[in-house]
Parts: C-alpha cells; structure tokens; sequence
C-alpha cells in the first residue's frame, strides 16, 4: 500500500512539491508489526517516491523517521510529538543538505518552503495515522510489542491536536495553491508589461540617437561646409547627447575627418592615416552601398578608446555624389536607463543584438558586456507555468520580446518573489498552530491534573528529594493515595539522610578530580618552558582554524621558523643558555602575533610554527621579516655573557586559491624553511597557491 500511494496517489501542489501519503501504511505497520516490519516497508514504500523524484534523501528519512518514532514511542512519547522533534532535528536538516548540494536549489525562500513541506507533510501523515488507528482491527497487532505506556495528558493533547490539525493543514494547503497560482499569473503579466516597456524604451533609446545622426548628415547634405565647420557641427551635437561616447566624419573613401568630443580630434590628429580609415567597419560599408542610415551591432571600439559600443551612422552628400558618413557610438555603460523594476516586484533586464551579443545587463546579474547570450530553458521547480533559465547568480523566471532591429528585450525576476507569499503561508499556519497547540495544552493539563494531580504531587517530591507533604493538597486525593504518602515518608527520610551524606563525599572528589584534569589538560597542549601552544596544541586549535579560513575564503600564511646553528649555542654556552634562547624567540613571536586568529607554537626543539589568518598576505611576510630581524637585534645576557642568534623562516600562503589540505600547507612551508636554510640563514622565503 504504500509503494502503491507513493506511485500514483502523490498530491502535486504548487511547482516541483508534493504530498505523499505512503507514510501512513508504513505507521500502521510499526505500531502493529513492531520495528522490522517497518523498515521493511519504509525501504520498499520509498521507491515509489524515489521514482517519481529521484531524491534519495527520501529512502534515509523514512527509514530514520520510523528508527525515532519506535525509540520514542517505546518511552511514552505519543507519534505526533515525536514526528515533530524527527523533522525539526534530523529530518529537515537532511532535506536541506540534500537541497543544496545535490540539486542546486539556490533560492533561500524555495528551500524554506521545501522545508516547511516536509514538517508539515510528516505531521499531516502522523496525523492521519493516529487518527484512523483506532479503527484498525486488533488481530492486526503483535500482543508481544512492549511500549512505556504515555501520559494520560499526552494521549487527551494528541487527539486534541489531531482534530485541528487535520483540518488546518489541508485547508491551509488549498489556499495557499490558489494564492499561489494568482501570483504566479500576476507575475507573469508584470514580466510581460515589463518587457515590453523596455523594448520601447530600446526602440526609443536607439531612434533617438539615429535621427540626430540623421539630422547632422542632412546638414552637410544641404550646403557644403568647411571642415573646421563641420567640426564645430560636430563638437556642438556630441555635447548635447550625454549617451554618445563620441562622433565621427569620414570622406567618401573611409577616412576619417573630425572627430568628437575633442579629446577624440586632437586623438586623431596622432594617428597615421591607415589608422584612420574605417572603409572595413559595417558603420561605413552599409550607407556607402545602401545609401541609408545604419545601426550596427555589438562591437569592441578602436582608436579612441576600447570601450564595447554600438555604431548607427548615416551617409551625407553634395549633390547626388556620396562623401562620406556621419557616425555616432553609443558606449553601452550609459545604458543605465534599463531600470530595476516596480515596487514590490523586482524586475532585471538583459539587452542583446541581433547576433545574441550582450549589450546591457542589470549589474546585479554580473554578465560580461559583448559575451555570447544564449538563454536555455532549463526544468521548472519553482512554479507551474513560467519558464526558467540559469545564471551564475541563479535562477529566474523570464519573459523576452525581440524589437524590429532583432534586438532581443528579457525581463527577468527572481523565483523569491512567487514562493515568499507561499512561504509566509506555511509560517503563519505554524505560528498558528503553535498558539493553539500551547492553549490546548494548557487546557489539557489542567483537566488531567483533576485525575492525576495527588499521585503527581506525592512523585514530584519524591524525586526531587523534597519532604513529602504530610496532608494531602488536594481534594482528588484517596485513602490507598494516603497509605502510600505515608510509606514514602519514612523511606524518604532514611534516603534524604544517605543522599546528604553521599554527596558531601562525591563533591569533594569532584573537586580534587577537576583540579587534576585542568592541570593534565593545560600540560598536554602548552609548551612546559615556553608557555605558548606545543605541537598537539598548535595542531588541536589551527586545524579547527584553517578549516574555517577556508570555508571563507580567508587568506591565510603558515610560517615555520628554525633558530640557526642552535646546537653551537648549546655546545658553547650550555643548554640553559640555549633555554634562554628559545624563550626570547617565543616572547618575540607573541609579542607579533598576538590576534585572536594569529597561532604561535614552539613544534619541537628550536623549531617554532606561525599561523595567521586574516587580511592581506604581504603584511603577514612583513611581520613576519620584522619578527625575524627583531630576533638578529637582540641580545641575550646570560651569566655575562651575551649571545645573540638569527632565525630561519619558511613561510607559505594562501590567498586565492583554497584547494589545499593542512598537511600540504605545513609541507610547503617546512619546503621553504630548508630553502632559507640553504640559501645561508637568517632570512625569509614565502610562497603561495
């Protein structure tokens, strides 16, 4: 049964989510059949889900679902209760894992919602089955399965529960559906509207500049104009069109003229004459032959500036003989006027040419200018109808429109905006809930306590070694109620007495054991002599801080430092001196480093270790070559003698890229301290990946 309802009965709500109903068989068949039995049913109802989703995750919920609710079930938790307490500390947490890393889901409000369905799927299962268990014939049960027996308030809060819960959930789930579909068909239309408000303000945008051009080339077409004439023309409609990058004039063999603004002219002035000549460019070939205006595609400039524009030119004349262009480029960073959207809906546009070049896209998108776009429509999760396609950034509803010119207009929104009503619609039906859930309970309470409140009362100061009180408190309370007060009255005093006495005896070895452990933990991970971190220090707190660092991308440098010729010191001046020595060293290196993320160890014999995380790498290797000539500065006095030392270091970084282990980090700083070593001491050798 439930192989059969998770293959053909699942509940398809809005976009990619379902309900699915298995569950419940497999519910009935653990309060019945005992543990096994429903495992086995958990793995052969979960590939029906597996089927019809290809998500795993479904086989290691039910099965871990079924392993909880048996554990507390066996220990007097009623089914409802447990459930929760499965989804909200394994289950969900599961989902998301799987959410994320195996299907790609990038919208924060979907995996909310994805969540949220599953808590509210499990609870509605559960509920269910705990509300059609007392019709289940009682031949089906194993007499042999022993549980611990729920509280009395337990069994009246769960069927209280089930009576709203049921009702709700379902009720909450028709409406949100609808809801949701409304604004799906709303956001469509806004998309559509959208789009074609942009293709109009492109179409707008580009006729604009075209008739300007238009209108300058009919000026030098009317009356001949000198060149310094048509220069200040020129200069004169550049200045008055903010979006022209610059303007250009050319002959009628493709050489060009003027140019503006003036920066561009006095350009031109320094380039040589083949430099000039634009007689290969569509923006000249176009009026030349068709002796019509022209606007080009997505193109990457040349000469003044290298900036990716758009060309529209239009051919001049005297007389009937064609001489020459009249060009303006329109620099695609001023296309700032393809705005952000509506109020409440968030809207970004994607602008390309005719051959599929990017001309303009919102900044949030963080597509390249001049790249190839060509948008595939990829499977749809979120909702039921719009379609979907994928960027870096994530995915987005779209709608596109082309403009006359070929010129393709996309509008693009984020799935948020659809599921964040669907989401709110969940978190209300839980809050929900959650008051009534609290009411009932207290309600419940307070009718079961009339019942249970005298034996409660006696238990309660029993266990918590308070003195049982000698008259009852209550007016539910009987005689066999009383005959046990009084028995446990006088076991109580006898057991107060030895407790107080057994545990004067366990707090005095209790203190004497934390006061051996704190000095036995403190030993094992600092240096006896130095009082800085021991290698199994170091490696305890630096492994935990490195898988940090690189979980965030922080910039990091392991750095290992050897005293030079150490073993002269001690053969000269005595291992005392020697003593001295390394405690100047680790002094030194705390006063450096002494962050919160900075890690410094003395890693064995002369041998010290730098861990340092955070800002900019080059400032590490400075503090660090200032650590070590600090070191080759000073000197140590030692039974009046002075004895001055150097170090080695070997430092390693990492900055960019973070695919590398801890132990191939300290490898390669341990490589670069023997290069110190060999290149004649004292000094500092960095690297980094």
């Amino acid at each position: 049964m439930a192989l059969l309802f998770n293959s053909f009965l699942i509940a398809h709500l809005y976009g990619n989510l379902s309900l699915h109903f298995g569950q419940i068989f497999i519910i009935f068949c653990l309060v019945t059949r005992g543990l096994y039995p429903a495992v086995f049913a958990a793995l052969i109802g979960s590939i029906g889900l597996y089927v019809e989703t290809h998500n795993p995750a479904f086989f290691i919920n039910s099965i871990l679902e079924i392993l909880v609710l048996y554990a507390l079930s066996r220990r007097g938790w009623v089914l409802l209760v447990a459930d929760v307490v499965y989804w909200l500390v394994i289950g969900i947490p599961i989902t998301y894992v799987f959410v994320i890393y195996f299907f790609g889901i990038s919208s924060s409000d979907f995996i909310q919602v994805i969540m949220l369905k599953q808590l509210l799927n499990g609870v509605l299962v559960v509920s269910a089955a705990s509300l059609l268990r007392p019709f289940l014939p009682t031949r089906w049960h194993r007499l042999d399965i022993q549980q611990q027996l729920p509280k009395l308030s337990y069994r009246i809060f769960e069927l209280s529960m089930i009576s709203i819960l049921l009702p709700s959930l379902i009720i909450t789930l028709i409406l949100s559906n609808n809801s949701a579909k409304i604004a799906e068909q709303q956001a469509s239309e806004l998309l559509g509207v959208q789009a074609d408000h942009y293709t109009e303000i492109t179409r707008n945008h580009l006729t604009h500049h075209q008739r300007m051009v238009d209108n300058l080339a009919n000026t030098f077409s009317w009356q001949p104009y000198k060149d310094k004439e048509k220069l200040e023309f020129l200069l004169d409609a550049q200045s008055q069109y903010p979006d022209v990058f610059s303007m250009l004039i050319t002959d009628e063999n493709g050489y060009v003229i003027h140019g503006a603004p003036q920066e561009f002219e006095d350009t031109l002035q320094g380039l040589s004459r083949a430099e000039k000549m634009v007689d290969d460019r569509l923006y000249f070939q176009v009026p030349y032959s068709r002796n019509t205006h022209y606007i080009s595609d997505v193109f990457q400039a040349r000469g003044y500036g290298n900036d990716p524009i758009v060309a529209i030119s239009s051919p001049y004349f005297e007389g009937e003989q064609f001489s020459g262009i009249v060009q303006a480029t329109l620099n695609l960073a001023n296309f700032e006027k393809f705005g952000a959207g509506t109020s409440g809906f968030s809207v970004f546009v994607i602008v390309t040419d005719a051959k599929n070049k990017l001309v303009y896209a919102s900044e949030i998108l963080n597509l390249e200018p001049l790249s190839e776009f060509l948008p595939e429509k990829i499977e749809q999760v979120y909702t039921d109808e719009l379609p979907l396609l994928k960027l870096s950034e994530g995915f987005f509803l779209f709608k596109n429109r082309v403009t006359e010119g070929g010129w393709k207009i996309y509008t693009l929104s984020s799935p948020d905006t659809l599921i964040d009503a669907y989401k709110n619609d969940f978190y209300n039906l839980i809050v929900s809930l959650l008051i009534i859930a609290s009411i009932v309970l207290l309600v419940v309470q307070k009718f079961s306590k009339q019942i249970t409140r005298p034996l409660e009362t006696i238990v309660r100061h029993f266990s918590s070694n308070e003195p049982i009180p000698r008259k009852a408190r209550s007016i539910y309370s009987s005689v066999e109620i009383e005959s046990v007060r009084e028995q446990l009255q006088q076991a109580q005093h006898f057991m107060l007495e030895y407790q107080k006495t057994l545990q004067e005896q366990v707090e005095e070895k209790t203190k004497e054991l934390r006061e051996a452990n704190d000095k036995l933990a403190l030993v094992s991970v600092q240096d006896e002599l130095t009082q800085i971190y021991n290698r199994r220090g170091f490696d305890q707190n630096v492994k935990n801080a490195f898988a940090v660092s690189i979980r965030h991308a922080t910039p990091i440098t392991m750095a290992i430092l050897d005293i030079d010729h150490f073993k002269n010191v001690n053969d000269q001046w005595g291992h005392a001196a020697g003593d001295q020595c390394i405690i100047m060293v680790a002094e030194e290196m705390k006063k450096r480093f002494k962050r919160d993320s900075d890690f410094v160890a003395r890693y064995g014999g002369e041998e010290f270790v730098v861990f340092i995380a955070g800002g900019d790498i080059n400032i590490h290797r400075q503090m660090l070559d200032e650590l070590r000539l600090n070191i080759a500065n000073h000197e140590i006095y030692y039974e009046e003698k002075i004895i001055s030392i150097t170090v080695s270091i070997g430092a390693y970084s990492v900055k960019d890229d973070l695919n590398i282990t801890y132990d191939k980090l300290v490898s390669n700083a341990d490589k670069l301290l023997y290069k110190s070593k060999t290149s004649g001491r004292n000094q500092l050798s960095a690297g980094q990946q």
